[in-house]
C-alpha cells in the first residue's frame, strides 16, 4: 500500500468528510493519523481513542 500524505486525493477526501460533520483534526494530529495508517498497523477502536486522548 502506498503512503498516504496530506497532500493526497486520499487523506482530502476523508478532511472533507470530517468537515461535512463539523468536525476537524488540528495539524499534529493529522500527523499522528498519518503515521499510524503509513505504519500498516490495524486501525481499531483503541487505536482511534489512544490518538484522540494524545491530541
Amino acid at each position: 500500500m502506498k503512503d498516504v500524505k496530506i497532500e493526497s486525493p486520499e487523506f482530502k477526501r476523508i478532511m472533507k468528510n470530517l468537515h461535512l460533520e463539523n468536525l476537524s483534526l488540528n495539524e499534529g494530529l493529522q500527523e499522528k493519523v498519518l503515521e499510524t495508517v503509513n505504519a500498516d498497523k490495524p486501525i481499531t477502536p483503541a487505536v482511534i481513542k489512544d490518538l484522540l486522548s494524545r491530541g
